[in-house]
């Protein structure tokens, strides 16, 4: 795992639909020690391994916007941007709102485009019928057929971590997250401005939204590097963290090489 020498760097991540915190463990456990992540519901912070961890709760809002906003209010004044699948559309509301903020990007399982009017009729059906006949059920298993790589498709700890975090934050903020991601604008004409150093990732299984979607994505930013990760689906940082980790030190120390080289620039 490579490791980060200079000062700690905040790092903002963003879950997707129905997860909180309990998404980017193993990540952070990958990271190195530490003495507890930044967490807005929990009130936690700490410092590891050249990396502070801050994991905003979206749970309590119905627009990519107002998401955004709260996100803005809770985080540092610059930082990394991580945003997964929901939190991917977060992301490029923030950096519509505040670019200059975000020292680095990285995109995974998401797609800077809107929905089609149909799909966005289908979303706002299921946020109106949620729990209205039977129980609320926030993962199933159809919907983990298409989420999962099939090397995942039974493993019993993952399954039952995506199904605990969808049923304790429950049909409430289902209805309010899916809503918001019906609603979310198209952001592919914003991604041509963005200069920072930037990483979109995909699952190579994810059939949720493709690889395909992704690499439209990353051709559309400057210098963006594009990684299709073998052996995941729709979530990378719990399918493969490892890869997902590396990428991430990477891509911080990609900026950071940068910026050493503008220094010696300036001083020569």
């Amino acid at each position: 795992m490579p490791t980060l020498e200079q000062a700690p760097v905040s790092v903002v991540f963003l879950s997707g639909m129905l997860a909180d915190h309990r998404m980017w463990q193993p990540v952070i456990d990958l990271l190195g020690p530490c003495s507890g992540q930044s967490d807005a519901s929990s009130g936690k912070s700490g410092v590891m391994a050249g990396i502070m961890p801050v994991i905003p709760d979206l749970s309590r809002q119905d627009d990519v916007g107002a998401m955004a906003r709260a996100v803005l209010d809770q985080a540092p004044e610059r930082f990394v941007l991580v945003g997964m699948s929901m939190g991917g559309y977060v992301a490029l509301e923030i950096l519509r709102m505040a670019h200059e903020r975000v020292s680095h990007l990285m995109l995974v399982n998401t797609r800077a485009t809107a929905d089609d009017p149909a799909t966005r009729r289908r979303r706002l059906l299921l946020a109106r019928i949620a729990g209205r006949h039977q129980p609320f059920q926030g993962v199933n298993e159809a919907m983990l057929d298409d989420m999962l790589h099939p090397d995942h498709r039974h493993d019993d700890d993952l399954i039952g971590l995506l199904s605990d975090m969808a049923e304790d934050l429950g049909q409430d903020v289902f209805t309010r997250q899916i809503s918001a991601v019906a609603h979310r604008p198209d952001s592919m004409d914003m991604l041509r401005g963005l200069e920072m150093p930037c990483c979109v990732m995909a699952g190579a299984g994810d059939r949720v939204i493709s690889p395909a979607s992704h690499r439209e994505m990353a051709s559309a930013i400057i210098g963006a590097k594009m990684i299709e990760v073998a052996g995941a689906g729709h979530y990378v940082p719990l399918e493969q963290p490892g890869i997902f980790a590396k990428a991430l030190i990477d891509l911080i120390d990609q900026g950071r090489a940068g910026a050493a080289d503008l220094a010696r620039l300036s001083v020569d």
